[in-house]
């Protein structure tokens, strides 16, 4: 699988978390799948910039 599509995947785990515990964005689960995302876009970042 494609970071790039790892990274939506992601993302849409992150707001499906979040939706289902009431957009609280300091629970300990929405903050995981948040720091998961930061993670893939940090490594995807990085790749852009060996890249160029």
């Amino acid at each position: 699988m494609s970071l790039v599509l790892e990274i939506e995947e992601k993302r849409s785990k992150m707001l499906e978390v979040a939706r289902q515990k009431g957009f609280n964005l300091q629970h300990p689960d929405v903050l995981l799948a948040s720091q998961e995302l930061d993670r893939l876009i940090e490594k995807q970042m990085k790749r852009m910039r060996k890249e160029h």
